[in-house]
């Protein structure tokens, strides 16, 4: 059934508020825009697939009101890019989502297992996935892409039914509702201006006034992409912006050594980055930018990591779930910083933006307490002669 007018979609979403769960999915493109272009919408009931067409139907309002609604559960298989777009479109923040792939993870399936592999593993079918860089906004569709998308949907239901028994005969639940959090967060969806500079490759090679002038340069980019509707990098690639910053151009002119810079993007948008470089001159020398340093390297400090990480993987071999689900490195590292700084607390709750993230959640109960004890030197490590295993003895 392919959903085309007005009445069908509200009929529809009549019909999913009434069963209290569907399946969603979503097909777009993102890579010559700014923002993504929606172009297909699959949803699902137990019994059947079904595709929207946003082509036809521009306005989506009462499918968003539904994501929207806590009372209606949304199954996903990773559904991070679909819950930007609503967002995106309606400014509602998705609630009671179910991710599938982030429930496998949590049973040991690995971190980021693919859709048409979780439903091999599970349900024990197979899917063709040879649309997937396919062009959604033709039309018609063709049968292989209609048959594709319903697919995508088609099986999210019984994934979740086995998932859950999973999860919940594990006591596992409860992570899941801590791990998908992060959807119903307005912070996910808005990035806050003043502090997309950081996320500018080669920033590090800039003293603070240059960081300060990356600051505005990176603001101004964000603002022209937005209105032109347009990828950052398609407008001023990252390395252009840290040599202007570097540079400090006076005006527009002054651009003109730069080869990355496109004669035709300088002439449209020389007197922009000038103007975003005379800003970032005019910050007081106390208010410009401040990286914290890197962390040289320490031949002792990456021992501690290297221990503490057998003491993870242990754990996650130990109750069947990805290390790097579990934490990286760079999560140990953060949590022997927190330690040592006297910060690891006693709340087994704390948001995870106060914590380092293996001090926060189901995470400290399975394994965070345990390294802050080893760190603490009230807990040892023993192979057992026989079997080779690793345990965790307190001291």
């Amino acid at each position: 059934m392919f959903i085309t007018t007005a009445n069908e979609l509200e009929s529809l979403v009549a019909e999913l508020r009434a069963h209290g769960t569907f399946g969603l999915d979503m097909e777009f493109q993102r890579e010559r825009t700014y923002r993504p272009r929606l172009q297909l919408v699959q949803v699902s009931l137990p019994d059947r697939p079904l595709l929207i067409d946003p082509l036809a139907l521009p306005e989506l309002g009462p499918l968003w009101d539904l994501v929207a609604d806590p009372s209606v559960e949304k199954i996903v298989h990773a559904g991070a890019q679909d819950m930007e777009i609503v967002f995106a479109r309606s400014g509602l923040l998705p609630r009671n989502v179910f991710d599938t792939q982030v429930a496998a993870a949590l049973i040991g399936m690995g971190d980021q297992i693919g859709y048409a592999n979780l439903i091999g593993r599970m349900l024990g079918k197979r899917v063709k996935k040879g649309e997937t860089i396919t062009d959604w906004s033709i039309r018609p569709l063709s049968k292989a892409q209609v048959d594709y998308a319903l697919d995508d949907v088609r099986y999210l239901h019984d994934l979740r039914s086995g998932l859950w028994t999973r999860l919940t005969e594990r006591g596992r639940h409860e992570w899941l509702r801590e791990e998908v959090e992060h959807y119903e967060d307005r912070e996910t969806y808005e990035r806050d201006p003043q502090t997309l500079w950081l996320r500018i490759s080669r920033m590090r090679s800039l003293d603070r006034r240059g960081l300060a002038i990356l600051r505005e340069l990176a603001m101004w980019r964000e603002e022209e992409a937005q209105r032109r509707d347009e990828p950052r990098g398609r407008i001023v690639a990252d390395e252009t912006l840290v040599e202007i910053a570097r540079r400090s151009p006076k005006k527009p002119e002054d651009l003109k050594p730069l080869r990355t810079l496109h004669p035709r993007e300088l002439a449209r948008s020389g007197p922009g980055l000038v103007e975003a470089v005379r800003r970032g001159l005019a910050v007081a020398d106390d208010d410009c930018p401040r990286l914290d340093p890197v962390r040289p390297e320490d031949d002792r400090f990456s021992i501690t990591v290297d221990l503490l990480e057998v003491v993870l993987r242990a754990r996650a071999l130990e109750h069947e779930i990805a290390p790097s689900y579990l934490g990286t490195r760079a999560d140990l590292a953060a949590l022997i910083d927190s330690v040592r700084a006297g910060k690891d607390g006693k709340d087994r709750r704390r948001p995870r933006e106060h914590a380092p993230l293996l001090l926060a959640g189901w995470r400290r109960d399975l394994v965070g307490d345990e390294l802050v004890a080893f760190l603490e030197g009230r807990a040892t490590l023993r192979i057992d002669a026989e079997t080779g295993h690793v345990h965790a003895e307190p001291r």
